[in-house]
């Protein structure tokens, strides 16, 4: 439940402005979610949700997730992600959930992700993403 609130909640922010968490628990309410402003407002911090002049964004990954990747490289259009033991599949997650043009795809081990980029700059934008620049 959670889990798809907080996809919910994402997907709201990246095609219509919301300004307000009182407008996002609107919002959420009118696509099924009963959620309280508590609630959405550890879902925005969980989430990393920056308030921009135009309403919510996505900004950076959760302070969670950027602790758990320990190493990236890059070799041509793949980006290999390692983070501790059982929780590649949580940062591949996040990286799925955002959207980014410039990827095509992950694919999650136990500690390792392969993310299939479009372009190099992709690369850059993810590694900024996540708090692991080069």
């Amino acid at each position: 439940m959670k889990e798809d609130r907080q996809r919910a909640i994402l997907d709201l922010v990246r095609h219509r402005p919301v300004h307000t968490q009182g407008e996002l628990a609107r919002a959420l309410a009118e696509r099924g979610f009963s959620a309280t402003q508590a609630t959405v407002s550890r879902d925005i911090q969980e989430l990393g949700l920056v308030r921009t002049g135009g309403g919510y964004a996505a900004g950076g990954a959760s302070p969670v997730v950027r602790e758990l990747v320990l190493s990236t490289a890059q070799v041509q259009f793949l980006l290999v992600i390692h983070t501790p033991s059982g929780t590649a599949n949580l940062v591949a997650r996040a990286i799925d959930e955002t959207g980014f043009e410039g990827v095509a795809g992950t694919v999650a081990g136990d500690d390792t992700i392969i993310v299939v980029l479009r372009d190099d700059a992709a690369a850059d934008d993810l590694r900024r993403f996540l708090g692991a620049e080069a």
